[in-house]
């Protein structure tokens, strides 16, 4: 069995450890499950850390999980316990699989984000499908889920999680983006906040553009369309825009408040299309914008100084959507940044594995500045497999090994 941590010396200076973990993301897209199984290497007192990708795989959905998925939120209260349970079922086989077929030895821990069903934390509630007593039945290692409620509980959107990871895997970079079903930002060391819906609206309009296209490829529906200032201009007048951060959406707003100005009735898909990727590239263009001012306002760049913004998620392969966002961002003085495909597709599930690896070494891994809750937490749910496995172990014996140092250097 492997080591939990790796270096020499540990003890007498808590050098650098390293970690094996596989992260799970479900975004609202429904493209299917992300897997990443990555290795973190970090030095613990510093709390610098840097990952790399072993192998990552998306498992698509097919029809039949898509439409429970769609209408889960529709279900009364023993059918939506059944489903968090058969899903719960899902993950652990599909991340057993992935495990067996990719033969994979070295792994100390799970992490899963679930699928979000509801979202609703200014109500006090958040659910992500998928039962973490389940789904650790299939494992060896703990599984970690459930990274929103404790955040909610604080007074916290509990959303976007993402920046939480990125100001350790990607700390040198001011202002990352991730394009997913929403669209969110991390902005160094002050924020991050869900700026609008991304390819949760155009794969439902290339969807009913053509029911064999889950998305719009490259953009191409899209970049045959014009924008149509009358919906661009409802969709910039939405009131969601003007509240300040922190804030999170969710699919339920979607639907309500951004689909009906779609109306496909009296206007050209191609057209909606257009106009959406319009109105997407104008909301990232301005959130960088207020990023600058806020890094300026808290002196936290030299002036003058040109911003890289990293892009990633889904919508980064649209490379229409991507032409326009650098057009707008070269002419606000900012760069795009560009980094591997692998990285762009797998950064959700790679963060997950991180925040979840936090998790179980009692780091905080969900912050206030992202959130707006009341204080930093150590969130997620831990589950232990089903039957006693060295790899529970060696967690707490790293922790323990790692008290009884601080112990000593107090002494």
């Amino acid at each position: 069995m492997m080591s939990l941590f790796r270096s020499h010396n540990f003890r007498s200076g808590w050098k650098m450890v390293s970690f094996y973990t596989v992260g799970c993301m479900s975004g609202s897209s429904l493209d299917g499950i992300d897997l990443c199984y990555a290795e973190f290497t970090g030095a613990i007192v510093t709390d610098k850390w840097q990952y790399r990708i072993l192998k990552a795989i998306t498992v698509s959905y097919d029809s039949d999980w898509k439409s429970k998925l769609r209408s889960a939120k529709e279900l009364m209260g023993e059918d939506l316990i059944k489903l968090h349970l058969e899903y719960g079922h899902f993950i652990g086989k599909t991340v057993k699989d992935f495990v067996e077929q990719e033969g994979i030895k070295n792994l100390d821990c799970v992490a899963s984000h679930g699928h979000t069903i509801f979202h609703q934390p200014n109500l006090g509630y958040t659910f992500q499908l998928g039962d973490g007593e389940t789904s650790a039945y299939y494992l060896k290692q703990p599984f970690v889920c459930n990274f929103r409620n404790k955040d909610v509980a604080l007074g916290g959107q509990g959303a976007p999680l993402v920046p939480n990871g990125e100001k350790f895997l990607f700390n040198d970079n001011e202002i990352c983006i991730n394009l997913g079903g929403i669209a969110n930002i991390g902005v160094k060391d002050l924020q991050g906040y869900d700026i609008c819906p991304c390819n949760y609206v155009s794969n439902k309009l290339a969807a009913i553009h053509d029911p064999k296209l889950e998305y719009d490829p490259n953009g191409e529906i899209s970049e045959t369309g014009i924008v149509i200032k009358e919906i661009l201009d409802k969709l910039d007048a939405l009131h969601f825009y003007e509240q300040p951060p922190p804030k999170s959406l969710d699919g339920e707003w979607i639907e309500a408040e951004v689909l009906p100005i779609l109306d496909i009735s009296q206007n050209s898909i191609p057209d909606l299309l257009m106009s959406y990727t319009e109105h997407v590239t104008n909301r990232l263009t301005e959130a960088c914008k207020l990023a600058r001012d806020s890094l300026h306002a808290e002196n936290k760049l030299i002036p003058e100084t040109v911003l890289k913004v990293l892009v990633t998620g889904g919508g980064a392969f649209n490379k229409h959507l991507i032409r326009l966002l650098e057009g707008k961002l070269q002419d606000q003085g900012f760069i795009l940044e560009q980094v591997d495909e692998v990285t762009i597709a797998f950064k959700e599930a790679l963060i997950f594995a991180f925040l979840g690896l936090r998790c179980l070494l009692n780091q905080t891994n969900v912050f206030h500045s992202v959130t707006g809750s009341k204080a930093d937490s150590v969130s997620g749910s831990i589950h232990r497999p089903a039957h006693y496995v060295n790899s529970d172990s060696r967690i707490i014996r790293y922790l323990l090994e790692k008290n009884k140092d601080r112990q000593t250097s107090c002494t």
